[in-house]
């Protein structure tokens, strides 16, 4: 008898221990092993301590879970065994092309990562097929050709989506929202994504808990902040030199090494506060008045300002606002403008405009027949959607010995900025 080799078997907090054996290559896999040194949640560290987990815990835990899912899909007809393999693969892979700090340094490329991740892909392609798995089918995942990509990335429903969720909760608020029921019915048919209709309410739950963690998560003020401080860090470095290729190799400690070691008077008057834990602060806050801004900040110098939807929608999507040249040439111009040393103050723009905006969920019911969330529930669904545009607007902050001068002056500010909107 032919001896066994040994199984390995990964164990996650979440999901327990995982039998990896079929892709210890891709594990071994030098990309792979760099999303070990990269955070989940960029700089979410610095408000749950315990946020430290990284792309590569992350991403064995979305294998994990395609596993689960692709075994239910076996066993109901939906997919063939070529395809669940692949499936657990892209799931294993779907975040290759990060850079340091995730998302915080995405607008730094001329690309974003999923294509860079499919750049990765096909760099490795003999290891692909060395593990049994059906190379082309992958690259049409990762390019999104085959519907099937839904599993891992549908933006409800998806596993990578159920990871991070559940995972992200853990490390910062303590809860697990509970996604395996869902997971359980969600099915592929006719080329959609799908759920059973007993499960419409985990899916409004696990929507409604998404909000929950974009407001105490993932929008907190403080980590937008300093998600633009590190931006604006790493642009310096690229114009001293630093490639975008040489920026996306790197793990978060080498991002933060470059900027220890730099020689750019602004990246060390940054960094050297930043490790001091002295940051800007939220002064100035532009957002839509439909969206019924509060304003009742209590002993805070902060103050939120109401704009019209089509001015706040010229202005966030303004190229001085999405260029990174043009957005620190705007905040030169409101530093002179209130007479505050330019160093001192900083522009947020969203960072993304269509993250938080909900997408719709099938559902799949006793008659056979596909419906959507949004006409079974549409005040839910009509709730989703003023929450996610209740989050979108322009911040402005500054170091705290300038603080009240840029409160002073918000008028001022806002005046330039509504003028500036006409011309956009």
């Amino acid at each position: 008898m032919a001896p066994v080799d040994k199984p390995k078997f990964i164990f996650d907090p979440l999901l327990g221990l995982m039998d990896v054996t079929k892709v210890l290559l891709l594990l071994d896999e030098e990309r792979f092993q760099s999303l070990g040194f990269k955070y989940q949640l960029g700089l979410v560290s610095t408000i749950f301590p315990s946020a430290t987990h990284t792309r590569k815990q992350h991403s064995l835990g979305a294998y994990g879970r395609t596993k689960k899912l692709t075994a239910d899909w076996l066993h109901h007809g939906f997919i063939k065994e070529t395809e669940a393999f692949c499936l657990q693969v892209y799931a294993l892979y779907h975040d290759i092309g990060h850079g340091p700090f995730s998302h915080v340094t995405e607008r730094l490329g001329k690309i974003d990562h999923d294509m860079r991740g499919l750049k990765i892909i096909e760099g490795l392609k003999d290891k692909f097929v060395a593990v049994g798995c059906d190379y082309n089918l992958l690259h049409d995942l990762f390019s999104r050709k085959n519907s099937l990509y839904l599993a891992v990335f549908d933006k409800n429903l998806g596993t990578e989506k159920l990871d991070y969720l559940e995972r992200d909760a853990f490390y910062t608020l303590g809860e697990r929202p509970g996604v395996e029921f869902l997971a359980k019915h969600t099915y592929f048919i006719d080329g959609k994504l799908v759920i059973n209709e007993v499960a419409v309410d985990q899916a409004k739950a696990i929507q409604e808990f998404y909000i929950k963690m974009s407001k105490n998560v993932y929008l907190r003020k403080k980590a937008a902040i300093l998600q633009r401080l590190v931006e604006k860090m790493t642009h310096k470095l690229m114009g001293d030199g630093l490639s975008e290729k040489g920026l996306f190799n790197l793990t978060d400690a080498g991002l933060f090494g470059r900027f220890e070691l730099s020689k750019n008077k602004l990246v060390k008057f940054y960094y050297s506060r930043f490790m001091a834990g002295i940051f800007p602060k939220l002064t100035l806050e532009f957002k839509y008045q439909s969206a019924n801004p509060d304003t009742g900040f209590v002993n805070k110098t902060i103050q939120t300002i109401g704009v019209d939807s089509g001015a706040l929608d010229r202005l966030i999507s303004s190229p001085r606002v999405n260029n990174l040249f043009e957005l620190e040439k705007l905040e030169n111009k409101i530093a002179d403008l209130t007479k505050i040393p330019a160093k001192f103050l900083l522009i947020i723009p969203p960072f993304s405009k269509n993250r938080f905006e909900p997408e719709d969920i099938y559902v799949y019911n006793k008659e056979r027949k596909i419906r959507r969330v949004s006409d079974i529930y549409p005040n839910h669904f009509a709730a989703m959607k003023e929450y996610g545009r209740s989050h979108l607007g322009l911040r402005i902050a500054v170091y705290n010995e300038y603080r009240k001068n840029l409160y002073d002056q918000s008028e001022k500010v806002k005046n330039y900025l509504l003028k500036f909107t006409e011309n956009v």
